[in-house]
């Protein structure tokens, strides 16, 4: 990772990432990359999914519509470059897939056992917790500089599902 894209990571880290379609292409191009066609529609497909965590295959699809040229490969790219620049998080959903993060602001992620579904989790009490018992966890031996949680369970329509009579 290069010193300008350490420090654009650093300050997501801090809550400072920018938000709109625009903005994110502007922080590209200060970083020396292009603000290609495909790019912005691989933006725009991913931020139009609001909350909404979503695979590459989806981002990908989405943004052909808006831009033909757009292929996997590119989307991969993309994503790969805007996660370095800290502007994207990718998640592992522990069943070989992967699902895409367009808010960079610190926080967890819950996948769902049974339908896949992955919901962004407020970091909260949790990090507040790590963050004063660190020194303690390690013995001074080690020094936390960041961390990696992710919450497995059941989505509020699974866990309903799952509680409904002959369910």
């Amino acid at each position: 990772m290069s010193a300008a894209s350490q420090r654009i990571a650093e300050k997501a880290g801090q809550e400072t990432v920018v938000g709109t379609v625009d903005e994110r292409l502007g922080v590209l191009q200060r970083e020396g990359y292009r603000a290609t066609p495909q790019r912005r529609a691989i933006l725009e497909s991913m931020l139009s999914a609001g909350r909404e965590n979503v695979s590459a295959e989806e981002i990908c699809r989405r943004a052909r519509a808006a831009c033909p040229t757009v292929n996997l490969a590119t989307t991969y790219r993309t994503l790969d470059l805007l996660g370095r620049l800290g502007m994207v998080r990718r998640f592992s959903c522990g069943d070989g897939r992967s699902v895409f993060c367009p808010n960079a602001r610190p926080h967890y992620h819950g996948a769902c056992l049974r339908c896949g579904a992955v919901i962004d989790i407020p970091r909260g009490r949790v990090t507040k917790a790590l963050e004063q018992e660190q020194s303690k966890l390690t013995d001074g031996a080690f020094v936390v500089v960041g961390h990696r949680i992710e919450f497995y369970g059941y989505c509020a329509g699974c866990r309903t599902t799952a509680s409904a009579p002959g369910a």
